[in-house]
């Protein structure tokens, strides 16, 4: 049997920021493509907003203008990867309000982005140790743990966060790619389901959603699934190869698989990905050439 390609690199897990202490969250995916994960793109709608001065400061009140410039600056840099700039400017807010966990996260995901995981670590736990129901920053966790080799660890992290918020779409990815990677399937299955179904639209969690059904025999819905994953990116070389493999080694589609294994051969230069194409064009030419002789004898 061909096997599946997994989109599961370690930068495919996801981040999350978040835009209240409860620890309501949107996730970002840290996967701009299947070949190369890298990078991430924030919603600037859950970036830091101006914090309120406790009433024990003795601080004199900053105006929310001021502020409001402080974020923005903070905002732009981070989201432009200027991350001397983004330090710069994080410094200057946390003087006026040391316990501003927006920025103390954004900061831990920053770190991430770098490579600089002991630091990540440092300040999501700060940021916990202020609120330690939120869940953004407990999937944060997660994924420094899973990132440094913490398996245990990240699996813990990522299962809080669930048990805390049922809707948090990017720790019910995490956990199901995990379980996917273990081969677990039927629990991937259901936490890249309820990833999908609380609002991930992603490609990688349908491609490896598919991949779980599969796995454990729900064909038709998994079926179903790639074609969503098809609609958001009719040329990704991944996820047709992985429904090709649906296709010719369970449905006996092998026309349709043959179509899209000849797309894949036109979009990609990957040859790992070209041979698992040979490899199963064969045995979907030869499926094919058996089905039109069982017409023709019909």
């Amino acid at each position: 049997m061909i096997k599946y390609l997994v989109i599961l690199l370690s930068c495919a897990l996801t981040l999350s920021l978040f835009g209240c202490s409860s620890g309501a969250k949107k996730e970002t995916d840290t996967s701009k493509s299947v070949a190369n994960q890298s990078g991430d793109e924030d919603d600037e709608d859950d970036a830091p907003s101006s914090p309120e001065l406790s009433e024990n400061s003795e601080k004199a009140p900053v105006p929310q203008s001021t502020m409001a410039e402080y974020y923005k600056k903070f905002n732009d840099a981070r989201l432009s990867k200027n991350y001397r700039v983004a330090q710069e400017v994080a410094a200057e807010i946390l003087a006026i309000n040391p316990n501003d966990l927006k920025v103390i996260n954004a900061l831990g995901i920053m770190a991430i982005e770098q490579g600089r995981y002991d630091l990540a670590r440092l300040l999501f736990n700060k940021v916990l140790a202020k609120d330690p129901n939120n869940t953004s920053v407990l999937n944060n966790l997660g994924l420094v743990e899973f990132r440094t080799d913490n398996l245990r660890s990240a699996l813990s992290r990522f299962k809080r966060a669930v048990e805390i918020d049922g809707t948090n779409r990017a720790a019910h990815a995490n956990l199901g790619n995990i379980y996917l990677q273990n081969r677990n399937y039927p629990n991937a299955a259901i936490e890249l389901q309820a990833a999908v179904d609380n609002g991930d639209k992603s490609l990688d969690t349908l491609n490896n959603l598919g991949i779980a059904l599969t796995h454990t025999g729900k064909f038709e819905q998994a079926i179903d699934t790639y074609e969503r994953a098809v609609a958001k990116d009719e040329n990704n070389s991944t996820v047709l190869l992985n429904y090709s493999v649906l296709l010719v080694e369970h449905m006996n589609r092998p026309k349709k698989a043959l179509k899209f294994l000849n797309k894949i051969r036109l979009a990609s230069n990957d040859s790992a990905i070209l041979d698992k194409v040979n490899q199963l064009a064969k045995k979907a030419e030869t499926a094919s050439k058996s089905s039109t002789e069982k017409e023709s004898s019909d």
